[in-house]
């Protein structure tokens, strides 16, 4: 598949932080110890595709939440895990399945991942809230009744308070404020309802790799203006089924998404090459050149000659 890239592990010297590179990208994960058995890590992706070769971990779960982007976890048990801007999940990490691949559909993305060990993390837990002390392993295991992988749940109100300030707050005081916000989001989550994500929709890999290969196939012939059915004949799914699948893999409609392409493809031509305007128009798959205006100061709020002007001064 094209779309599959190798990842070189790289340890900085830093325990801190891993870096994952390939050609195309990187992925960055810097891990802060919070509490003993609670650890914290942020992970900043710009590659498509990378392999965790995690083992089984018994007895400890992680909460994940996404800041920006869109993430498929494939499982080895078959199941497609799928979050996308302000969702959260939580799940444990004690099975065999839970070794996966992550792709990042727009190789980009941007969240944090809380993970405890329960018979580390108990007793400190115990020890700050005294009386008032939460069953960590019940914690988890409310939003965890239907798979041992878990739930997403959709972003409120709440939760997009919650999570704000874990990627804004000043390194000069990060130790101490992560310290307060880690037991903020476990206290918060023993007032969540288990709900799933509304209206989610998983994936088979059949489905799951018709997909990718048919957004390879749009970003490789930007300048063709293929149809559903097309697309579909091509994929061996049903137009609809395409439809559904994509949007769920990718955030929005097939349209949507290749209307933002064709504009950020135009805006990388546009600084890096001396081509006219109409030529870039055509290469993106626009013969009208003020249509292709009109959607370029629709994304980017600059004309494309304000544009080439502003980043190339």
């Amino acid at each position: 598949m094209k779309w599959k890239e190798a990842l070189q592990i790289r340890q900085m010297e830093d325990d801190n932080l891993t870096l994952m590179e390939s050609a195309s990208g990187k992925l960055r994960i810097a891990a802060y110890t919070v509490y003993p058995g609670i650890t914290l890590q942020y992970i900043t992706s710009h590659v498509q595709n990378v392999t965790f070769p995690s083992r089984p971990r018994p007895d400890v779960f992680a909460i994940n939440h996404c800041e920006k982007g869109r993430i498929e976890c494939h499982f080895q048990n078959g199941e497609y895990l799928y979050m996308g801007k302000g969702d959260m999940s939580i799940g444990w990490r004690d099975s065999a399945g839970y070794c996966h691949n992550a792709f990042f559909p727009s190789s980009h993305y941007h969240g944090v991942s809380l993970i405890v060990h329960v018979p580390e993390a108990q007793p400190v837990l115990d020890r700050l809230l005294t009386d008032d002390s939460l069953d960590l392993s019940g914690l988890c295991s409310r939003f965890c009744y239907h798979s041992r992988f878990g739930m997403i749940l959709e972003e409120n109100t709440s939760m997009r308070h919650l999570f704000y300030e874990l990627y804004h707050v000043p390194e000069q005081i990060r130790k101490r404020y992560l310290r307060l916000k880690v037991m903020e989001i476990l206290l918060f989550l023993t007032t969540l309802e288990p709900v799933q994500k509304q209206n989610q929709i998983q994936l088979n890999k059949k489905q799951a790799d018709a997909v990718k290969e048919i957004h390879y196939l749009l970003t490789q012939h930007v300048k063709e203006h293929l149809t559903i059915n097309e697309l579909a004949q091509r994929g061996g799914l049903a137009a609809t089924t395409l439809k559904r699948c994509f949007k769920e893999m990718y955030g929005k409609t097939i349209f949507q998404y290749m209307q933002e392409y064709r504009v950020s493809e135009a805006a990388r031509l546009l600084i890096e090459g001396e081509e006219s305007i109409m030529e870039i128009a055509a290469r993106v798959g626009y013969e009208n050149s003020s249509k292709f205006a009109k959607a370029f100061q629709k994304f980017t709020g600059l004309t494309p000659s304000m544009y080439r002007q502003k980043h190339k001064s």
